[in-house]
């Protein structure tokens, strides 16, 4: 598990994607060409038609009812009138609209319902099917929508059959979508398109070894092309994340050979030599691209760009010529990238009034703050950093949202600095004005383990997983910190398998897995666990759990040769430098 702290995905961000995710089952799946309604104000212009036998006037009565409830915001009342009259239509509009509204209504079992009748009588099945995809997954029904996707794929003409399935399924959780694709991808992994978006899902789900063995198995398709950059930036994409920076550029440099002019792959080029810290690479890259015009110095976020890496390389002059071209366009990321200027010059006084020029309501804000706090703790000036705290605050003047970010940013900048005592003061500001904030919460669980007060991490925890059940941060931490200090092992890894069914490609909650396999004897499970995470983050506390195993299976020589390569890495992290004395290192 990680050992510094870092900002929580709060519960109010977790409600905003799910309702997102709601919504867009509902309304995206309406708003194309095969879904035309798009909200209750627009469905007047379309026509339901209506038989002798359904009795004109009891449809037409119902329905203008329903529509005007609809216009009240009253959804559910309107959608179980829809129901009534869409089971004796013979009109698919009215089935739709009957589907669509239980959507509204955020009624599955309805939307179920609904769209059951809307495929017996309508004539475009595929639309159907998909709409009907969306409603098995909000209702976790996994298995009934792997049918239903291949139901819609089979009957399909379109070449785009793929895509579209695609298209469906991506609002949901990649886990999902995988498991989804993995039955389609069996059932036609002999169309290149199929193979297409599977390397897409498995990408989405760290499955880069996979991706890369499909990728290269792409030749036998006539279809392929090194021409397509997507191949490119997927193969690029997943050597970069399994550690392969150099096959990840020369692969680049590959693609581009074809598509020299392709924005795209262009773009993710300057990404990865940013990434790898080239930034006199990826400025000159970014100079080529605009001698293509592919870009345009003139446009802000292109500038900005510029500006931040001639500031990483230390062409100052340069820097500055770019982020004078934006003074009047933003004056806030002018007085950002100046304060980023001026602290690379070591001109920190001139810095802070930059960054504290910048209005509170601005996306520059928390980071201008977080730089002003790098500045004042290379000066050891934590009283000085105290206070600028406070009068944000008081600036602030009421912004919960702005307000929220500031609390976790101050709780973690005093924590990384270990300052505990500090910290857990600030987040016990939070909870008090923002009272069961999961973020709070799961904050004050880390704070507390480094004050010794087990029983504040264990209450939050636990309340948060109330809270949020699914919460596999929190079930990790919890689990975690009990196998960490070797107690209640049996329990502690009940929480960490949990975790770990949320979210399987996690190194952190691997890394938990294997640790409190570790604790209770199993060493051979340990090791599968930790390589695995070590696999997928070599950050150090996973690397110091691998060297401790290594040291228990009495296998000294690999755990000095994992130590000597990991101390060079990180020369004054503190928990490598406690392996010392079991490897008797000097």
């Amino acid at each position: 598990m990680q050992t510094y702290l870092r900002l929580y995905k709060n519960k109010y961000i977790v409600k905003i994607l799910l309702l997102l995710k709601k919504t867009a089952i509902i309304n995206f799946l309406f708003i194309s060409l095969a879904y035309p309604l798009s909200n209750t104000s627009h469905y007047k212009n379309h026509v339901i038609k209506v038989t002798e036998t359904n009795s004109d006037s009891y449809i037409m009565q119902k329905a203008f009812e329903a529509e005007l409830l609809a216009k009240d915001f009253k959804y559910k009342e309107a959608a179980e009138i829809y129901h009534q009259i869409c089971m004796k239509s013979e009109d698919e509009e009215v089935a739709k609209r009957a589907t669509q509204l239980a959507g509204y209504a955020n009624d599955y079992h309805l939307m179920l319902k609904n769209s059951n009748r809307w495929l017996d009588i309508s004539r475009d099945k595929i639309s159907v099917r998909h709409v009907r995809i969306s409603i098995f997954l909000a209702l976790d029904k996994v298995n009934e929508a792997t049918k239903e996707t291949l139901l819609a794929i089979r009957i399909s003409k379109d070449k785009d059959k793929f895509a579209l399935a695609y298209d469906t399924l991506r609002v949901f959780d990649d886990k999902v979508i995988k498991k989804i694709f993995d039955s389609v991808y069996e059932e036609y992994k002999n169309q290149y398109l199929a193979n297409f978006y599977y390397v897409q899902i498995l990408l989405n789900n760290n499955k880069y070894t996979e991706a890369i063995d499909l990728i290269k198995s792409m030749g036998k398709f006539k279809e392929f092309s090194k021409k397509e950059s997507r191949w490119g930036i997927f193969l690029a994409d997943a050597y970069y994340e399994i550690g392969e920076e150099e096959l990840s550029i020369q692969t680049l440099k590959d693609y581009l050979q074809y598509s020299p002019k392709n924005l795209y792959l262009n773009e993710y080029y300057v990404r990865i030599l940013t990434l790898q810290e080239m930034y006199n690479e990826a400025i000159k890259h970014y100079r080529f691209m605009s001698a293509n015009k592919l870009i345009n110095f003139s446009n802000i976020d292109t500038a900005k760009k510029m500006a931040l890496l001639n500031i990483e390389a230390n062409n100052l002059s340069d820097a500055k010529t770019f982020i004078k071209s934006f003074k009047e366009k933003d004056i806030n990321s002018y007085n950002y990238m100046n304060g980023l200027l001026n602290a690379k010059d070591k001109k920190n006084s001139i810095a802070e009034k930059f960054f504290m020029s910048i209005n509170v309501e601005d996306i520059n804000y928390i980071n201008a703050i977080q730089e002003v706090a790098k500045i004042k703790i290379s000066q050891n000036k934590f009283q000085s950093l105290k206070k600028i705290f406070k009068e944000q605050y008081v600036k602030l003047n009421n912004k919960p949202t702005i307000e929220t970010r500031l609390i976790l940013v101050e709780t973690e900048i005093f924590f990384n600095a270990e300052k505990f005592h500090y910290a857990m003061e600030r987040i016990n500001y939070g909870l008090t004005k923002y009272k069961d904030d999961g973020a709070f919460l799961y904050t004050r669980a880390l704070v507390a383990e480094k004050v010794d007060r087990f029983d504040i991490l264990e209450e939050d925890l636990k309340k948060l997983i109330k809270l949020e059940p699914k919460n596999a941060q929190a079930l990790n931490a919890l689990g975690y910190t009990w196998a960490n200090n070797n107690m209640r092992l049996n329990e502690a890894k009940k929480y960490i398998d949990k975790a770990l069914a949320l979210e399987p490609n996690d190194a952190a909650i691997l890394d938990s897995k294997g640790w409190v396999m570790f604790r209770l004897g199993n060493l051979k499970e340990a090791e599968k666990y930790l390589l695995k995470a070590m696999n997928l983050n070599d950050d150090p506390e996973i690397v110091s759990h691998v060297i401790q195993l290594l040291v228990k299976l009495n296998k000294i020589k690999d755990a000095k040769k994992l130590y000597k390569k990991y101390i060079k890495k990180n020369p004054k992290d503190k928990i490598l430098i406690e392996l010392k004395k079991i490897l008797n290192e000097t």
